[in-house]
C-alpha cells in the first residue's frame, strides 16, 4: 500500500477526471478516529468545508482558526499549517485544491482570467471560517458524495455533475454567496440533525457517546450547542420524546404498559413508570385511564395533551 506524506494523499477526483484546469482535485475526508497532525503546506489553495466535527488550525504566521460544521475555510498555497495540539480529530470534510494559474481545462467554463479573479476572492477571506448558506451546503454535500465513490465508479454524467458542482462551489465561496450565507445559523442546522438522530434511535438503548461520535463534536461542545438550540440537554430531549411517543401509544393502543416501555426505549417498566410520572404527574396506567374517561361534554380525550 502506497504511503503519502501527511496531507498529500492524491485527490479522489483529480484533474484528469474533471479537466477543469483551475481545479487540481477534490478529496473526501472522513475520519472515524483522531490521528497525529504535522506541519505541512500545499502547492494549491485549499478550500475546506466541514460537515461534522471541529477542526482547529494553527498557521505558521501565528494565526489560528476553528472550522465547525456548516462552515468553510480557505488556506493559501504554501502556507504551513497543522491542527492545534498536533491532533487531527475525527470528523468529515470535503476539500477542493485550487490552482488558478494552471492552463484552461477541456471542460472548464471559466476563462483563466475569471478563475484568477475568483481565486483572489478566496484569498481575500483566507484563514477565516465562514458560514455557508443552505444552497452552498447542498452543493458541497453532492460533490462530496461523488468524491467518496471515486472517479472509477462514476458515469460520464456523474463526472459532468461533479464538474458543475465544483465550479459552483468555487464561484459561491469566492463571494457570490454572501447574500445567502448566515440567514440560518449553521449550528442550528447541525443541531437539527442531532435531534433527528435522537428521534430515529429513541426506541433503542441510546448512549450519548454514540451521539457525540455521530456528530463529530467534543462532548462539551455538542452539549453546549444542543442546549443553546433546544433549551435542553440531549438526554432530556430524548426523555421528552420518549414520553411523547409513550403517551401516543397509551392513548391509541391497548398494548401493555411493559410493552410500551420497551418500545419507547425504557430499560424497565419500573423506570418507565418513574419517568412518566415525573413528566406528567401520573403513572402510565392512570394517564391512560384519564384519556379514556369522558370530559365534561361527554367526549373522550384524544391523548395528545402536552
Amino acid at each position: 500500500m502506497t504511503k503519502y506524506a501527511y496531507g498529500q494523499r492524491p485527490p479522489d477526483l483529480g484533474d484528469g477526471d474533471l479537466s477543469l484546469g483551475w481545479l487540481v482535485g477534490v478529496r473526501h475526508l472522513r475520519m472515524s478516529s483522531a490521528s497525529e497532525s504535522f506541519w505541512h503546506s500545499h502547492r494549491e489553495i485549499q478550500l475546506l468545508y466541514c460537515f461534522k466535527g471541529e477542526f482547529s488550525y494553527e498557521f505558521a504566521d501565528g494565526g489560528s482558526e476553528t472550522l465547525t460544521a456548516g462552515h468553510y475555510i480557505v488556506i493559501p498555497a504554501r502556507l504551513r499549517h497543522r491542527h492545534v495540539q498536533a491532533i487531527d480529530p475525527a470528523g468529515h470534510r470535503v476539500e477542493l485544491l485550487v490552482a488558478p494559474s494552471r492552463a484552461k481545462g477541456e471542460h472548464s467554463a471559466l476563462p483563466p482570467g475569471v478563475a484568477k479573479s475568483l481565486a483572489a476572492g478566496l484569498l481575500a477571506i483566507a484563514c477565516r471560517a465562514r458560514a455557508a448558506s443552505r444552497g452552498l451546503d447542498a452543493v458541497f454535500r453532492r460533490l462530496d458524495a461523488l468524491a467518496a465513490r471515486g472517479a472509477k465508479d462514476l458515469s460520464k454524467c456523474e463526472l459532468a455533475l461533479a464538474r458543475t458542482l465544483a465550479s459552483l462551489a468555487f464561484l459561491l465561496c469566492s463571494g457570490a454567496d454572501d447574500a445567502g450565507a448566515g440567514r440560518t445559523r449553521p449550528e442550528a442546522r447541525i443541531m437539527d440533525e442531532a435531534t433527528v438522530w435522537l428521534k430515529e434511535h429513541f426506541s433503542e438503548s441510546v448512549r450519548m457517546d454514540a451521539l457525540v461520535e455521530y456528530m463529530g463534536y467534543s462532548r462539551s461542545r455538542l452539549f453546549e450547542l444542543f442546549r443553546a438550540h433546544t433549551g435542553l440537554s440531549p438526554a432530556d430531549y430524548l426523555a421528552r420524546h420518549r414520553i411523547k411517543a409513550a403517551r401516543r401509544l397509551l392513548a391509541q393502543t391497548d398494548r401493555k404498559v411493559a410493552d410500551i416501555a420497551s418500545a419507547c426505549g425504557f430499560a424497565s417498566a419500573q423506570y418507565f413508570n418513574a419517568a412518566f410520572r415525573r413528566h406528567t404527574g401520573l403513572t402510565p396506567s392512570a394517564w391512560r385511564a384519564r384519556q379514556s374517561a369522558p370530559d365534561a361534554d361527554g367526549r373522550a380525550t384524544d391523548g395528545q395533551g402536552a
